[in-house]
């Protein structure tokens, strides 16, 4: 009895077995396919992933990046800059022949593709913060080459994989990080402080050469020249782009702006009256066109956006185009700022005397840089609107 139950035993265990083989075989053959079918599409669409992947990352930043100030976004950006430049050592080295572990020399394209990997993010961070700081269209040449830039790294970085030119890219890259890091967590927004972060970038990629070449680096005049130079280039091109305000005023961006008859504060939230829309006028929302009878006061309100704790003026530069076609400044008037709000820091100026023509508002900061410019259009009226709308900023 006992050995019939034994036998039926092991005719179950066997028949499990076989069932248990059979159900494994049959995912292994459909893994199989799956996997076929995998590399078949991936073959199919080969040329339009990384297009499509690209742009899913870049959307992403750009839903993800809306403060600049963000602790955990700057964190991010900056384990980014230090990471990319672990990468590049090591990468040099082994290239140099130098002994490195195992891992790394067997898994050198994953280290190439991770410092592409990094410096792409943060082009594509630094594109997104730089757009929402951009007011002008000069400022918007500066985003175009963070643009370019970021599409060489992406689909043109094996042109990229000479030392002199990773090196070139990852200081400009630190360059830009800092820019906007340091007026943010310094509280602090001029001249001294976007040299300080030159400097900073300087000192950062000079490490990253001396970790590569050791002290023979500076002993090598030939290596300084060829490494040196274009940094210091970049350098002193950013430093002129600064001072003709070419580069958007990062951390600093203005979110809203318009030209209202009248901007009230209400509690919270600025009350701004304009002439009320037509029925086709759909895109209307204040008074840039402005219908102009003497006595007529003419209002500018904007937000402007700064970090949390950064204390700016903001000055107002009421400008009019005269016969020749040059923008005069007849009036400068400014406010006090106060970093943080996340429709940024609200204020509103205003013009009396006006006259027909054409008007302009630059929004700047007390030191001179440009922010936005806010266009107005004054025309002669025999009377003034009757009918009005009011929003809420």
């Amino acid at each position: 009895m006992f050995e019939k139950q034994v036998h039926a035993a092991r005719v179950r265990l066997d028949e499990y077995k076989r069932s248990s083989e059979a159900f494994y075989q049959a995912r292994v053959q459909q893994g199989k396919i799956v996997k076929a079918r995998a590399e078949q599409t991936y073959r199919r669409y080969e040329k339009q992933i990384p297009i499509v992947a690209f742009i899913a990352g870049f959307l992403y930043d750009s839903l993800t990046l809306t403060r600049i100030d963000l602790l955990l976004d700057n964190v991010i950006l900056f384990s980014y800059t230090i990471l990319a430049g672990v990468l590049m050592v090591i990468w040099a080295s082994i290239e140099q022949g130098k002994r490195h572990p195992a891992f790394f020399v067997k898994h050198l394209g994953g280290v190439v593709f991770g410092i592409n990997f990094l410096l792409g993010g943060l082009l594509s961070s630094y594109v997104v913060f730089y757009f929402q700081s951009a007011g002008v269209g000069k400022t918007y040449l500066f985003v175009g080459l963070l643009v370019a830039l970021m599409l060489a790294n992406e689909f043109f970085s094996h042109r990229l994989q000479t030392l002199r030119r990773q090196i070139t890219v990852y200081f400009f890259c630190s360059f830009a990080f800092f820019t906007f890091f340091l007026p943010t967590f310094t509280h602090l927004m001029n001249v001294l402080t976007f040299i300080a972060s030159g400097i900073i970038a300087l000192v950062l990629t000079a490490l990253v050469l001396c970790a590569i070449y050791g002290k023979s680096f500076f002993q090598n005049l030939d290596f300084v020249k060829r490494f040196g130079w274009p940094p210091i280039a970049i350098f002193a091109a950013m430093l002129l782009l600064y001072f003709l305000n070419w580069i958007p005023p990062v951390p600093l961006a203005l979110k809203d702006s318009g030209i209202y008859r009248s901007v009230k504060r209400l509690n919270n939230n600025y009350e701004v009256r304009y002439t009320k829309p037509q029925w086709w006028q759909v895109t209307k929302n204040d008074d840039s066109t402005f219908e102009y009878t003497p006595g007529d006061t003419v209002f500018c309100f904007a937000a402007v956006f700064a970090p949390t704790a950064l204390d700016e003026r903001i000055v107002h530069h009421w400008q009019m185009k005269n016969v020749d076609g040059d923008w005069i400044t007849t009036d400068k008037i400014g406010y006090a700022m106060r970093g943080g709000r996340d429709g940024g820091w609200r204020g509103f100026t205003r013009k009396l005397n006006t006259a027909p023509g054409d008007w302009r508002v630059e929004v700047k900061t007390e030191r001179g840089r440009l922010l936005g410019r806010v266009p107005i259009e004054i025309r002669a009226a025999q009377a003034p609107p009757q009918e009005f709308k009011i929003d809420y900023r």
